[in-house]
């Protein structure tokens, strides 16, 4: 990989695409067709439910007026990337919450597995699938 930071920019900037095609296809370019995604309460694998992971994410969240931001530090080695990221206020930029994310990439560099960790929660409590 070149440019880390590039990649974490890309990856980060997909959990604030409001539009679904457009966030499929961003899927699609940084996931390989088996890659998987895991944080604490769910497992998605494959294009179609880690795109619908993201798009509930991104919907419920916006909701609250947040954003997610690359914390611009990804680093890397022998096909495996981590990154912190932040959520934030989008109209003040304050902080609500810190994360990382550690990715395995194929050969392509695509992400076969991407875990999510959080630093530091949100105060915001995300609002149940029914009501996002």
């Amino acid at each position: 990989m070149t440019n880390p930071n590039a990649f974490a920019d890309r990856y980060v900037a997909l959990w604030n695409e409001s539009d679904p095609a457009a966030r499929r296809k961003a899927v699609e370019e940084l996931w390989a067709p088996e890659g998987s995604y895991f944080n604490a309460l769910a497992e998605s694998r494959g294009h179609e439910e880690i795109a619908t992971q993201i798009g509930y994410a991104h919907d419920a969240y916006a909701v609250g007026g947040f954003a997610f931001r690359s914390s611009a530090n990804a680093v890397g080695h022998h096909g495996t990337l981590r990154f912190n990221w932040v959520m934030v206020a989008a109209d003040s930029g304050a902080l609500e919450a810190v994360g990382f994310d550690f990715v395995v990439l194929d050969d392509q560099g695509r992400i076969t597995a991407d875990y999510q960790y959080i630093d530091t929660p949100p105060s915001y409590t995300v609002p149940p699938p029914s009501a996002a």
